[in-house]
């Protein structure tokens, strides 16, 4: 394919992405699994959430395991999140060849509520498995949630993914909890997973040697009550990425340093009603 028709499909995606930034607001709900909506990457968070289409690092656990078909190595990325003002977030991902597995927890710490407050806290496990199948990739997806305060309950989600790479073009698909046992809660009560489609598109060039530049876009909860969108756009020159994304609530920015077997990113994510998000990972390449 011609640099000149790259560049054209390449235009094409950075419209939609630019379109969605400044025209569309999803509407936001709190339900279930929404832990795992909060992510495992700053990198991810930076692109506004936009990743089932370009995971191939570790964060590819969660955002989309069949991307694991074709992790290279060994990785070990470490979370650490400030999200909203008070609530703390963490997660621990290791992923290798077609398999990848982690843990993720969130404290909100003491709410006050005027009486004598509450703290939510919960955490989860994470464990993905990737395939080649041809020119694509079908893996799946395991997600183990266990709530400890103010009231304890557990469950589990198992999602069907593809992805699909040909040169410059990333293509994603993941249908969350097409499986899945309802959260049961102390006291007899149950909640369903919210089950839908999270589909990604996202394509990349490089003008020059050691430059890349990404575009993507994310249509999230697609065959649920509260459809979404995310998009974002990265650049990389060497070592050194930015980034800034629009995740269905507000903006988000990135920035990124690699060096020789190690990557530090950091997000921000701003909020006028919640407050400010940061993140950092830490990840180890082997």
């Amino acid at each position: 394919m011609t640099r000149r028709r790259r560049s054209l499909s390449f235009l094409c995606v950075l419209a939609v992405v630019g379109a969605a930034l400044v025209g569309v607001r999803a509407a936001a709900t709190e339900a279930l699994g929404d832990l795992f909506r909060v992510g495992v990457s700053a990198r991810a968070l930076g692109m506004g959430g936009a990743f089932t289409a370009l995971a191939e690092d570790e964060a590819g656990v969660l955002y989309n395991p069949a991307k694991l078909a074709g992790h290279r190595g060994l990785g070990l990325s470490s979370l650490y999140a400030s999200q909203f003002g008070g609530v703390t977030q963490g997660s621990v991902i290791v992923a290798g060849p077609y398999v990848g597995g982690g843990i993720v927890f969130l404290d909100s710490g003491l709410i006050d509520d005027g009486e004598d407050g509450f703290r939510y806290a919960s955490r989860a496990a994470l464990f993905g498995v990737g395939v080649p199948v041809g020119p694509a990739a079908m893996g799946v997806g395991w997600r183990f949630l266990s709530v400890a305060t103010p009231f304890t309950g557990s469950g589990w989600a198992l999602d069907a993914a593809v992805a699909l790479d040909i040169e410059f073009l990333h293509v994603g698909l993941v249908y969350e909890a097409v499986v899945s046992a309802p959260m049961a809660y102390e006291g007899g009560a149950r909640e369903e997973w919210d089950s839908g489609l999270r589909f990604g598109v996202a394509t990349s060039l490089s003008p020059a040697e050691g430059v890349v530049w990404t575009a993507s876009f994310d249509g999230t909860g697609l065959l649920g009550p509260a459809p979404g969108i995310a998009a974002g756009v990265e650049a990389w020159v060497g070592g050194v990425g930015a980034r800034v994304g629009y995740d269905g609530a507000g903006m988000t920015f990135g920035l990124s340093a690699r060096f020789v077997g190690l990557e530090v990113d950091w997000a921000y994510a701003a909020r006028d009603d919640l407050g400010d998000s940061h993140r950092i990972t830490l990840a180890l390449r082997f």
